[in-house]
């Protein structure tokens, strides 16, 4: 509620990224239990822009470098807040932690990669993209899927896992989601 609240745009893309999310994790025959993590990391894992100043949030313009350092901390942010709520799984605080991490270990909060990371959370990384590329923002239109798979493609092995990105990129092309 607090961050419907805040930034309303952040929430729907929340549960944009958490639906899309848990039809690829239904899609690759994940089980009833990593569903549902990942349907909640989905829900949290951009909770931590609740802290994140709406000049920021909903900038027409590109980011200064000052602007950037203070939207990377987000992951931080989430993390601080579920890793402290008793039943809060640890997948969940994962995905809202790791979001931005790459494979090649250029990404954020952490710099991890490859092996260090979990596959919900290169799940994570993968939808939170396809969001973030297909959606209409204050900054940028909302890119055509053929632009977007383009884009992700180029992605490939360096900042998303090239396995889960292919069957993710087959469901575009499949018209599985949109």
């Amino acid at each position: 509620r607090e961050l419907r609240d805040h930034h309303s745009y952040t929430f729907v893309h929340n549960l944009k990224v958490a639906s899309l999310m848990t039809i690829f994790g239904t899609h690759i025959g994940l089980m009833r239990g990593d569903l549902s993590m990942l349907a909640q990391g989905g829900l949290l894992h951009d909770i931590g822009k609740f802290k994140t100043p709406i000049t920021l949030l909903d900038k027409p313009s590109k980011l200064d470098d000052q602007e950037w350092q203070e939207m990377r901390l987000h992951p931080g942010h989430a993390h601080a807040l579920l890793d402290t709520q008793s039943g809060v799984p640890q997948e969940v605080v994962h995905i809202a932690t790791r979001h931005h991490e790459k494979i090649d270990g250029t990404g954020y909060p952490l710099g991890l990669k490859g092996a260090q990371l979990d596959d919900l959370s290169l799940i994570a990384a993968i939808a939170d993209v396809y969001s973030a590329l297909t959606d209409k923002r204050s900054y940028k239109k909302s890119l055509p899927l053929e632009e977007t798979v383009e884009i992700m493609s180029s992605m490939r092995g360096h900042h998303l896992e090239p396995g889960f990105l292919d069957k993710f990129l087959e469901m575009v092309q499949e018209g599985i989601i949109t």
